[in-house]
């Protein structure tokens, strides 16, 4: 049996690990570079959400959700951002409530893991107008409270579906936690 030469083991893998170091160096500057703009895109996207649900409205954040105000400082209703694991990682949300917390509007952000010609769907306003006038969620097939809407989901799309409905639902909690038991709802 020939003898093994801790140089010729020492060599590639001190390689290897100086490789490894570099690599892990560049993804760490690529991840400090771009982590503001994406922020910063996210933030804007949640923006233009809140815009295209209460149209011409005024926003102050509350610090977890944000009040829409009319011309004159009245509010008509709350933007509520939420999130929640759908297939191929998190769903981001933003749900529009009017004063009294029925949902009026709800709006994609983020579903970008989601698989595209399927749980993608789910920004589609076909199903995301089933939550409109709604109170709290299930999704059909799935046990859920009887006071609750069942919502249609989408089809070889369950988990992204189910995203959305606990997403809606967490939002609703923090109207219901927030705003409702706080005593700003009108």
């Amino acid at each position: 049996m020939p003898k093994l030469d801790i140089k010729e083991i020492l060599k590639p893998a001190l390689s290897l690990f100086v490789i490894c170091l570099v690599f892990a160096g560049a993804l760490a500057v690529v991840n400090s570079v771009t982590a503001g703009p994406i922020a910063a895109n996210l933030a804007g996207g949640a923006d233009a959400a809140r815009q295209e649900i209460f149209p011409g409205a005024r926003f102050v954040d509350n610090g977890g959700y944000f009040t829409a105000m009319d011309q004159n400082g009245a509010p008509i209703g709350y933007c509520i951002d939420s999130e929640a694991q759908g297939y191929g990682g998190v769903i981001q949300i933003t749900v529009g409530l009017d004063t009294q917390g029925n949902v009026v509007k709800v709006q994609v952000l983020s579903c970008d893991g989601e698989t595209p010609g399927l749980g993608q769907k789910i920004q589609e306003e076909s199903f995301l107008k089933q939550f409109i006038n709604g109170s709290t969620f299930f999704l059909k097939g799935v046990v859920g409270a009887s006071s609750s809407t069942p919502i249609d989901g989408i089809a070889s799309a369950t988990y992204s579906s189910r995203g959305v409905v606990n997403a809606v639902n967490q939002a609703k909690q923090v109207w219901s936690d927030q705003i409702y038991a706080g005593g700003e709802a009108q």
